[in-house]
């Protein structure tokens, strides 16, 4: 079996992850003990916690010591970068991997120069959902060769895009694979994703714009990683 990181940014999202927790509680034991979880909180208000007891669950729990809004890209460079399996599994805070999407990454051979995207299905009813465009399963090494995400954007929304045309430019194919996350929406978990935050609009439209321009002026086209101050927790 295939050891396995998953890794997740955090922002005010504690029933959130309890839901994670306890989906990963529900997995045969041999799945359980090859997993870790990686949990990064950016920043948030009300700090993330975890359980007094894991139940042999490998969890670590990261905070960063500023809270930049839409900062999540340094959390995941953060995530990896912590990661200790080849593999890691990126995905955000309401988005929960099946068991069948776990055994498909961890049972069955994948390729270190492909890139696997999933199918994503939307809760309660699982009804399918267009794929999530910052979820993606692959080798720690493939990350450091796209460069990771660029901290430089930190503040703005919407900037997976570029991740994206890393992830086009070096690996030798995207795949999705058939096994669907579970997207878990406001109406069924409150806090399942950010609602305290701005997205979309002319202000995050004009700064990303501005930092774009920054960071093509600068001469480093390459993403900027480790800008920002952490803990671990736990």
């Amino acid at each position: 079996m295939t050891p396995l990181t998953i890794c997740m940014a955090y922002y005010l999202n504690q029933g959130m992850l309890e839901h994670q927790l306890a989906n990963l509680w529900r997995l045969p034991k041999a799945m359980r003990e090859a997993l870790t979880l990686i949990v990064v909180d950016d920043g948030s208000p009300v700090p993330a916690r975890l359980p007094d007891r894991l139940d042999g669950l490998d969890v670590r729990l990261y905070r960063m010591r500023v809270d930049v809004p839409w900062n999540q890209d340094a959390c995941r460079n953060l995530a990896v970068s912590e990661a200790t399996t080849e593999w890691v599994l990126l995905t955000d805070m309401d988005h929960v991997p099946t068991e069948a999407l776990l055994r498909r990454a961890m049972e069955k051979p994948l390729d270190p120069q492909l890139v696997y995207t999933f199918r994503r299905v939307s809760a309660p009813a699982l009804t399918p959902y267009k794929p999530h465009p910052n979820s993606w399963l692959m080798t720690r090494a493939m990350y450091d060769r796209i460069g990771g995400y660029d901290e430089r954007y930190a503040g703005v929304y919407g900037t997976d895009g570029a991740f994206k045309r890393g992830v086009e430019t070096n690996a030798k194919a995207v795949v999705e694979i058939k096994e669907a996350l579970v997207r878990y929406p406001r109406e069924v978990i409150a806090d399942a994703s950010t609602s305290t935050l701005a997205r979309k609009g002319p202000e995050n439209d004009a700064l990303k714009a501005a930092r774009t321009a920054q960071i093509k002026a600068s001469g480093q086209r390459r993403p900027v990683r480790g800008l920002f101050a952490w803990d671990r927790i736990a």
